[in-house]
């Protein structure tokens, strides 16, 4: 009788206690801890998401002169005059990032910091705005093909776009806001430092017994 007495008085002491347990593992959110192997792939399942990433955008409004020499003969007599022509062009060049570059060979977790080498920044597109682009003057010789020399003016015009951009710094601008904009990111994502940088740390090798 005292036997069975004791058992009902443990449960009774017992039983608060066990769901007061339970009840804490099953209201505190568990904090996942991650390993570096599952930082890095993390942080490039998320970079190839964003895939290619555009930056900067330039407008640029040109005046290009094109001129083509006609043939000679017998390199002495002209057989023709020049072709030349004059145009009005506006256009736009835009910097990007290409991440789906990015590798795991590219991040390196060490601690609480994650280094991180970023892809050459790259002109992803330039293209001239036809609408807004016009012929001012245009000359050809009576054996050339007028339609396309025009052609190759506009071509000759979009190029001149692209060296534009590459001579007013896009590729420059492009990385400073590929950083600017992905470590905030990036940092948020891994809950890390993340450092760009284009030569990562080495690897330390314990030394030996």
């Amino acid at each position: 009788m005292r036997v069975r007495r004791f058992i009902a008085l443990v449960l009774l002491l017992g039983i608060p206690f066990f769901i007061g347990y339970q009840w804490n593992t099953w209201t505190t959110p568990s904090v996942p801890v991650l390993s570096e192997t599952e930082v890095t792939t993390t942080l490039i399942t998320e970079i190839e998401a964003l895939g290619k990433m555009e930056l900067v955008k330039y407008r640029f409004q040109e005046v290009t002169e094109v001129q083509e020499m006609s043939r000679e003969f017998l390199n002495i007599l002209k057989l023709d005059t020049d072709s030349k022509a004059v145009l009005i062009t506006q256009g736009e060049a835009v910097g990007c990032l290409d991440l789906l570059k990015v590798s795991a060979s590219d991040v390196k977790v060490t601690g609480d910091t994650v280094w991180m080498r970023l892809p050459e920044p790259e002109i992803c597109y330039y293209k001239l705005d036809l609408e807004k682009t016009r012929i001012y003057s245009v000359e050809t010789g009576l054996f050339a093909n007028r339609d396309q020399f025009i052609s190759r003016a506009y071509r000759q015009a979009e190029r001149q776009i692209k060296e534009a951009a590459t001579n007013s710094g896009i590729l420059d601008e492009t990385e400073v806001n590929a950083q600017r904009i992905l470590r905030p990111l990036l940092e948020e994502l891994s809950g890390k430092t993340i450092i760009f940088t284009e030569k990562l740390p080495a690897t330390r090798i314990a030394p030996a017994d």
